[in-house]
């Protein structure tokens, strides 16, 4: 498991600059642009499957609701994005695809889950693919932190229950994480065995 520092912060800078991009965006959409503005960005299902606004399934990825949201977010963002983009089995465009995938599938089956007139917003879908990913990968390389990584999948699952929350986003996005970390354990695996 890694630990961070100076030097894995320093090396994880796509996952820098996401946060750097949320942060921008959720800067400009709260305190400088009006609500409006952010509604043409947000997942609507209605908007999404009647008028045929799909970007609103990628725009709604970097938007959030208040300062809680975001920090809550980032902070996810921070750990197990530089967990996993410093992992030297995980090449950054791998990366950058579980992040993405997991938080388009995420809200995939969010439009298809939840009511029309819900409006959906925030990275944690594919903050949850990373969390997914990143324990695949510890449960495989070290499974001495199997339990340990159990129990803080556990609670992570556990507030994915509370009101407000989409909970489909968090558990697709956490499904396609760690479809994603065991592709990464039996790609290294095969390595292993052929050497």
């Amino acid at each position: 498991m890694m630990v961070l520092n100076a030097n894995t912060l320093k090396d994880a800078r796509i996952t820098l600059t996401l946060i750097f991009l949320n942060v921008f965006i959720f800067i400009n959409f709260t305190f400088i642009l009006p609500w409006e503005d952010t509604l043409l960005f947000v997942q609507i299902n209605r908007n999404i499957i009647y008028d045929h606004e799909i970007w609103r399934l990628f725009t709604s990825m970097f938007l959030h609701v208040d300062i809680s949201h975001i920090f809550s977010n980032m902070i996810g963002l921070l750990l197990f994005g530089a967990s996993l983009e410093n992992n030297p089995n995980v090449p950054k465009w791998e990366f950058l695809m579980i992040y993405f995938l997991s938080g388009l599938i995420g809200n995939l089956f969010s439009l298809l889950l939840l009511p029309l007139d819900i409006i959906s917003l925030g990275a944690s879908g594919a903050i949850f693919g990373l969390i997914g990913a990143v324990f695949v990968l510890v449960a495989t390389e070290d499974r001495s932190l199997l339990l340990f990584a159990s129990l803080y999948l556990v609670v992570f699952i556990i507030t994915s229950l509370a009101p407000g929350i989409n909970l489909w986003a968090h558990l697709f996005g956490l499904l396609v994480g760690m479809l994603f970390g065991y592709f990464i354990y039996m790609r290294r695996r095969r390595i292993t065995l052929v050497y």
